[in-house]
Parts: structure tokens; C-alpha cells; sequence
């Protein structure tokens, strides 16, 4: 090869070296250029699904977008909104911050993360005060409880102290009185409600002023109900047994 054929050869590669080049670039731009129509058209559709209120389906369709290009923060930041939408705080944070590792000025991603915190803070704070009423409404019940308890103990103590005072007072004004209907009467009384420490001193006392078969023949004669004067005759022996066998 002479002089002259190395330089059209020389010349030759060189013009196909060029070409060659040339055509790599303009393919390269031409993936880069659908590369970024892809990601803005999936970005739009993004978009106009939260617009819509479809927010699982911008989700869905947000993160197919991300597989394909994991580089967008502008992606992660619709997805963010997304979740947001949802009411999913926790991922939502998540996606924001994911876009903020790609772009730190993203201010989309910036600003929503603020908010967020602001949100989040405001949602303790409501708990928190929600969780104090409650606890002081617990606190107020419980005390009313126990003070009812108290009350209901002191007044019944009362009640049956005056209770006790009433039926010694009557019953000893009718034994004087010789009052027999009213005498009986207060014995069925005690004997209804089961009063058996009242029925045992009144029927003590019945016996001190009277032996056992008078106080007896008392009973069987003034008590109407046969079921009730058994057990008053039966506590009457009992007692007058008791009593015997101490002295």
C-alpha cells in the first residue's frame, strides 16, 4: 500500500469513526429523551389519579412507575402525596424521604415532611389529652364510687341503729302496755326480714317477763301465720334452753 492509499484509508476510518459516533449520540439522546416523556407521562398520570381521589390505584400505578425509574424523586413525591391522601403518615414519611436521598431540594418532598411532623406532633398531643380525660373521668368515677360506698355503709350503720333503737323502744313500751297484737307483731316482723340478733334479745326480753309457756300461748294466739309462729316458738324454746343452761 502506497503513500497515497494509507491516507484515503486513514481518511476513510476516520469519516466512519464519525459516523459511527454521531449515530450512538443521537441514539443516546433519543432513549433519554423517551426516557424522560415516560417519566413525566407516568408523573401526569400519577397525578391525576390524586386529583381524582383514586389514591390505592395512584399507589399502585406510582410505584409499577418506580421500578422502571427508581431515580425520580419527583415519583416518590406524587407517591408520597399518595399515602398521604390515604391517611398512611408512616409511609408516606417514608417516600418523601426517599425523594429527598435523590434530590435534597426537592420542595415538594421538603415541605410535606415538615408538615407531616407538624401533624404527627398534633396527633401525640391529642392523644395524650385524650388519654387525660379519660384518665381524669376514671379518676372522678372512682372517687364518686367510693364515696357512695361510704356514704351507703354510714347511712345503712345509722339506719340500723335507729332502726334497732326503734323496734327496743316499741317493743318494751308494748310489753309494759301489755300490747300483745303489737308485741307479736314486731317479733313476725323481725322474724320476716330475718333479723335474728333483734329477734333473740326481743324474745330475751319476752321471757323475762314472762315464763316460757305464757310467752308460747302468747305467740300461738296473737300470730296469724302458722309457718311463722312455729319458727317464734321454736327460737323461744332455743332461747329459754340457752338460758337455763347458764344459770
Amino acid at each position: 500500500m502506497n503513500r497515497t492509499e494509507r491516507i484515503i484509508w486513514l481518511v476513510c476510518v476516520i469519516l466512519t469513526l464519525t459516523v459511527m459516533i454521531g449515530i450512538i449520540e443521537c441514539r443516546a439522546d433519543t432513549v433519554s429523551q423517551v426516557s424522560l416523556e415516560s417519566e413525566v407521562s407516568c408523573g401526569r398520570m400519577g397525578q391525576e389519579l390524586i386529583d381524582r381521589g383514586d389514591y390505592e390505584l395512584a399507589v399502585s400505578s406510582l410505584e409499577q412507575s418506580l421500578k422502571t425509574h427508581p431515580r425520580s424523586d419527583w415519583l416518590y413525591s406524587l407517591l408520597g402525596r399518595a399515602y398521604f391522601k390515604m391517611g398512611d403518615l408512616e409511609l408516606a414519611e417514608a417516600q418523601f424521604r426517599k425523594a429527598l436521598d435523590i434530590n435534597k431540594n426537592n420542595p415538594v418532598a421538603k415541605r410535606m415532611v415538615l408538615e407531616m411532623r407538624k401533624t404527627q406532633d398534633l396527633l401525640r398531643d391529642r392523644d395524650f389529652y385524650e388519654w387525660m380525660n379519660i384518665a381524669k373521668e376514671r379518676a372522678a368515677d372512682l372517687v364518686t364510687l367510693v364515696i357512695g360506698v361510704w356514704l351507703g355503709t354510714l347511712l345503712s350503720g345509722i339506719s340500723s341503729r335507729f332502726y334497732s333503737h326503734f323496734v327496743r323502744t316499741n317493743f318494751r313500751k308494748a310489753l309494759a302496755k301489755k300490747d300483745f297484737d303489737y308485741v307479736t307483731d314486731i317479733l313476725e316482723d323481725l322474724q320476716i326480714k330475718r333479723e335474728k340478733a333483734q329477734l333473740r334479745m326481743r324474745l330475751r326480753e319476752l321471757l323475762n317477763e314472762y315464763d316460757l309457756e305464757e310467752a308460747k300461748e302468747m305467740i300461738i294466739e296473737y300470730v296469724d301465720d302458722r309457718e311463722i309462729e312455729d319458727k317464734l316458738v321454736h327460737f323461744l324454746v332455743q332461747i329459754h334452753k340457752k338460758s337455763q343452761v347458764k344459770s
